[in-house]
């Protein structure tokens, strides 16, 4: 007896086998499952995670500059100006006022 003609009667015992236990044997059945509140939030997450990462990529290559002791980009620091507000100008009664309040407080004893 050859190998093929073994493998031929293996092959045939097999499917002979096979034949009457595939009535009681489960099939299963993928369904597609929405997707939970969880696992929508999970990718949100993953997706928000990488899309930081690839700006933090992006804005380390980018020329920066120092703003009161912070480094920015260039865009930032057009922004941080543009948000800036000009100071009032000095009002020499009030500066009179409070210069006359630190004396008042100089002069009283603690008791």
């Amino acid at each position: 007896m050859s190998f093929s003609d073994h493998l031929d009667n293996f092959l045939k015992q097999r499917d002979q086998k096979a034949q009457p236990s595939t009535k009681g044997t489960f099939r299963r059945q993928y369904t597609v499952q929405e997707p939970t509140n969880q696992s929508v939030a999970r990718e949100a997450l993953a997706k928000a995670q990488e899309d930081a990462s690839e700006q933090a990529t992006i804005d380390t290559k980018a020329p920066h500059i120092r703003v009161n002791g912070r480094c920015v980009t260039e865009s930032e620091a057009q922004a941080l100006e543009q948000l800036k507000v000009d100071a009032a100008p000095a009002n020499p009664n009030r500066i009179d006022y409070i210069k006359q309040l630190r004396k008042e407080l100089k002069l009283k004893k603690r008791s």
